[in-house]
């Protein structure tokens, strides 16, 4: 009390028509951004994401997991498959350094997106990562991404939703509109 009016600053929101830049984004509205890769590895596909990416249960497949803060806060955390037939450079690259997302739009055509969207609660360790408790729901997008036919990779992003929305504006014509 005595110090004034203050304005809150309302949820942060990503775009469903394209692949957005979370970086990007968050710099943007004049936040800091920080990325944490948590692993990369290759394994077994497991059947559940075998059918989504189109291949056999227990083919190699490549796996990250990220973590993305806005001011400090984690945002979003990045749980991504890559086919390895259609990357197969993948872990060769610094993703310490350049996000895997960054370095997928970069250097691998795609022609083909889509997106879903879902309101679910986190698991244990995924609220531990994101800071938040277990019985605040997230928004997960779940994204996947093709080239010529063949999928190319399925990310799962969930974000507090709290602290994040997803949506879009576009015209009657389909195209995005600007502001």
């Amino acid at each position: 009390a005595g110090v004034g009016s203050f304005v809150a600053e309302g949820k942060p929101q990503s775009t469903l028509l394209q692949i957005g830049n979370i970086e990007s984004d968050i710099r943007a509205r004049g936040h800091d951004y920080q990325y944490e890769l948590l692993v990369a590895e290759r394994i077994a596909i497991s059947s559940d994401v075998a059918v989504w990416l189109d291949m056999r249960t227990g083919e190699s497949v490549f796996h990250s997991l990220c973590l993305h803060f806005e001011d400090g806060t984690p945002v979003q955390l990045e749980d991504r498959f890559v086919n390895p037939r259609v990357v197969p450079d993948f872990l060769n690259q610094d993703l310490a350094a350049m996000p895997p997302s960054e370095y997928l739009v970069r250097h691998v055509p795609f022609d083909q997106i889509e997106h879903l969207v879902d309101a679910v609660l986190p698991t244990a360790e995924q609220a531990e990562r994101l800071v938040m408790p277990t019985t605040e729901p997230c928004l997960l997008l779940t994204r996947r991404t093709w080239t010529r036919t063949v999928p190319v990779t399925l990310v799962r992003c969930l974000h507090p939703a709290s602290r994040y929305r997803l949506g879009s504006r576009f015209r009657a014509d389909g195209n995005p509109t600007a502001g």
